[in-house]
C-alpha cells in the first residue's frame, strides 16, 4: 500500500507520523512546496514578542525526522495535478523545475490555507507583509527589533492581529489595530467579552480604528500611509491578516467543493472521490454546535483530522470523527479568554433560536487573599436546551474550563445539567459553588448566593 500526503504542517505531519505507526511496511510520501515542515504558526507572535527565543521551538517536526520514521519527505514539491482516474499526481521539484509523476493508493490532501490579499491600491508595496509562514514570521520579527520601525498597523483584528499588536506593544511600537467590524475577534468571542479585552488594549497603548476599511496603501519605496474610508493613518510597516481561503484551486473538479472552496469530507475525513481524503484546513469538518458541515480552520481541528484520516485508511473507515466545536484560546495584555462552539452574534445571524447567559463571580473565596474576577458566558439552543456556545474571560487563567466544555458540545448536553457536573473544590482554585454552577443555578432560577 502507497499512501502520498499532500502538504506537511500540522494536519499532514500528525497523518504520516499515524499512517506509518500503525502501518510499518507501507510506503509513505509527502511533499510541500516550502523548504521547511511542521510550522507552528500559532507561535509567530510569541517569537515576534520574544516569549519564544528560539525559532526552532516552533517546529515540532522535521524532514530528518520523519524520515528516521520511515517516511519519504519531499521538500519544495508542489503538486500541479492529480488523475484519479489513473491514481496519479504530477510533482514539480521547485529546485530543478524538473516534473515527474507518482502513483497512489490512497491520497490525503492537505494544503492548508492561504492568506486572504484583496486587490488594494499598493498593497504590493515593500513593508506590506502578510502572515502565515516561517519566512513571513522572520520579517514579522526582524521588524519589531527595527529600531527605525516606529509605527506599525496590524490590519485585521482576529486572533493573529490582536497577539501581533500586543508583541509590537511590549517592543515600545506605536501600533494602529484596523478592522472593518466594530469590535475585535468577532468570530470567536460576544461584544461584552471583547469589550474587556478592548479597554486593556487601549489602556496598553493600542489605537483602534475599528469600524474601517482599508482602501489603499500609499508610500514611494515602501508603505507610509494607511488610507481608510475614514482617513489616513501614518506607518513604517503593515501587517495584513484579515482572513484566509484553502488552497484548493486546483482540485476543481476533480473532488466536490463547498462554496468558499474548501474540501467537503465525510465523517470519516474522506472526499467525493473514496480514494481521497482531506484533512486540516483545507477541509470541512461536522461542526456539532450548528449541526452543519464547515471548516473548522484551527490546529487542534487539523491534528485531529489527520489521526482520524489515517486510522480510516488503515482500517477501511471504521472511525467516525466525533464532530467539532471549534474550541479555542487567547492570552494578552494580561487577560485571559476562551471559547468553544458559537458566539450568541453568530447563531444570530444564521437564525439558530438560543438563549445564554453572562455570568460573573469571583474565582476563589473571599476569605482567601487573592482573587479574581471570572466572566462566563454559556449559549444554548432554546428548543433542545443543548449547549452550543461558552466563553470564558479572566487575569487568572481559568481558560482551561473550555476543555469541558467542549466536550459538553460533543456530547450534546444540556445547560441544565450544568450544576450537577462534578467539579471539585479546593479554595485554592475556586469555590464550593464556582462561576460554572452558579451560572447554571441562575439559569434555572436556583442561585440562592445572588444578593
Amino acid at each position: 500500500m502507497k499512501v502520498i500526503v499532500l502538504g506537511t504542517n500540522h494536519a499532514g505531519t500528525v497523518a504520516v507520523r499515524t499512517l506509518k505507526r500503525l502501518n510499518p511496511n507501507w510506503e509513505i510520501v509527502t511533499y510541500d512546496k516550502s523548504d521547511v515542515i511542521s510550522f507552528l504558526g500559532c507561535g509567530i507572535a510569541l517569537w515576534v514578542k520574544g516569549d519564544c527565543k528560539d525559532p526552532k521551538g516552533l517546529f515540532y517536526a522535521s524532514s530528518e525526522l520523519l524520515a528516521e520514521e520511515g517516511i519519504i519527505v519531499k521538500a519544495q514539491h508542489e503538486w500541479i495535478n492529480i488523475d484519479k482516474t489513473k491514481k496519479e499526481v504530477t510533482i514539480k521539484n521547485l529546485q530543478t523545475g524538473e516534473e515527474f509523476i507518482d502513483k497512489y493508493d490512497k491520497l490525503i490532501v492537505s494544503t492548508g490555507t492561504w492568506p486572504v490579499i484583496p486587490p488594494i491600491l499598493g498593497i504590493d508595496l515593500p513593508g506590506v507583509q502578510i502572515c502565515k509562514n516561517y519566512a513571513h514570521a522572520q520579517s514579522i520579527h526582524d521588524a519589531n527589533l527595527n529600531p527605525k520601525i516606529k509605527n506599525i498597523t496590524v490590519v485585521g483584528a482576529g486572533y493573529i492581529g490582536v497577539e501581533l499588536a500586543e508583541a509590537f506593544t511590549a517592543y515600545g511600537k506605536k501600533v494602529t489595530l484596523i478592522d472593518v467590524s466594530d469590535r475585535i475577534m468577532p468570530n470567536y468571542f460576544d461584544e461584552k467579552l471583547t469589550k474587556l479585552m478592548e479597554d486593556r488594549m487601549v489602556r496598553d497603548g493600542v489605537s483602534m480604528a475599528l469600524n474601517q476599511k482599508v482602501v489603499e496603501f500609499k508610500g514611494k519605496d515602501k508603505v507610509d500611509v494607511v488610507v481608510t474610508d475614514k482617513g489616513e493613518i501614518k506607518t513604517d510597516y503593515v501587517v495584513f491578516s484579515v482572513g484566509v481561503k484553502p488552497q484548493t484551486e486546483a482540485l476543481k473538479g476533480k473532488v466536490d467543493l463547498d462554496n468558499h472552496g474548501a474540501i467537503i469530507t465525510n465523517d470519516y475525513c474522506q472526499t467525493s472521490d473514496k480514494d481521497i481524503y482531506a484533512i486540516g484546513d483545507c477541509s470541512t469538518v461536522f461542526n456539532v454546535a450548528t449541526k452543519k458541515t464547515a471548516p473548522i480552520q484551527l490546529a487542534t481541528t487539523a491534528v485531529r483530522t489527520g489521526i482520524v484520516a489515517a486510522i480510516n485508511i488503515s482500517s477501511n473507515n471504521t472511525l467516525k470523527a466525533p464532530g467539532f466545536t471549534g474550541a479555542n484560546g487567547i492570552s494578552v495584555f494580561g487577560f485571559n479568554m476562551a471559547a468553544a462552539g458559537i458566539s450568541e452574534t453568530y447563531a444570530k445571524s444564521v437564525g439558530i433560536e438560543v438563549e445564554s447567559i453572562e455570568f460573573t463571580d469571583n474565582d476563589r473565596p473571599e476569605f482567601m487573599e487573592k482573587y479574581k474576577q471570572v466572566w462566563i458566558k454559556l449559549i444554548w439552543e432554546k428548543k433542545s436546551r443543548r449547549i452550543v456556545g461558552a466563553q470564558v474571560a479572566s487575569e487568572n487563567n481559568h481558560t482551561e474550563v473550555m476543555y469541558m466544555f467542549a466536550l459538553a458540545i460533543q456530547k450534546e448536553m444540556v445547560i441544565d445539567e450544568i450544576p450537577l457536573i462534578d467539579i471539585f473544590f479546593l479554595p485554592h482554585f475556586n469555590k464550593p459553588y464556582n462561576f460554572i454552577t452558579l451560572a447554571g443555578l441562575e439559569v434555572l432560577g436556583l442561585n440562592f448566593f445572588k444578593k
